[in-house]
């Protein structure tokens, strides 16, 4: 092996050590980033127990009090069932939370005019996976703009090297007549 071999492997550690570094100590970042844009609360959930209820022949509160106990960790939902039960469903719309605000307006909106409960439910949740769906995509069409910096940073400095190294190595002994 010819010196300039070893001195040209020497640079190529020296390039790429610091990239490797880098890139392994960024990616905790990005997971922690990552795990914080979860969903905090399971709405398609509670849209998947109410619509069981409801086609099991259940009434509106009945559905919302089966869903607040079935629904764990949403304590939102038990307050929201017991104040349709006190109140009325039209009380529970103002005490509910941004998030469950629609479903319940939905459902006393239905209720009330005699339409289809099973169907409203349905809807809602097509509604939601269709949202979450339209996320998704555009989440995937953003992959090649996310993948170029570690392309680029970690994939292309090692393609150039190993696609023409063996040519420098070879002209730099034919320069300088293998003398080393």
């Amino acid at each position: 092996m010819s010196s300039w071999t070893v001195a040209l492997a020497a640079a190529a550690w020296a390039l790429a050590g610091p990239v490797a570094a880098a890139a392994v100590f960024a990616t905790p970042p990005i997971l922690r980033i990552r795990r914080a844009r979860r969903e905090p609360f399971p709405l398609r959930l509670v849209l998947i127990v109410l619509l069981i209820e409801i086609r099991s022949g259940r009434s509106v509160l009945a559905a919302l009090r089966r869903a607040g106990e079935r629904v764990a960790g949403w304590p939102e939902l038990g307050r929201v069932a017991r104040v349709a039960e006190i109140s009325g469903p039209e009380a529970a719309i103002e005490t509910a939370g941004p998030e469950l605000r629609p479903v319940l307006a939905q459902l006393v909106r239905a209720h009330r005019s005699g339409a289809s409960l099973d169907h409203t439910v349905r809807r809602l949740l097509e509604e939601d996976l269709a949202e979450e769906r339209a996320r998704n995509l555009a989440r995937a069409r953003t992959l090649p703009v996310r993948l170029m910096l570690p392309v680029t940073l970690l994939m292309l400095p090692g393609l150039v090297l190993l696609l023409y190294a063996p040519s420098i190595v070879r002209l730099f002994d034919d320069l300088t007549g293998a003398l080393f």
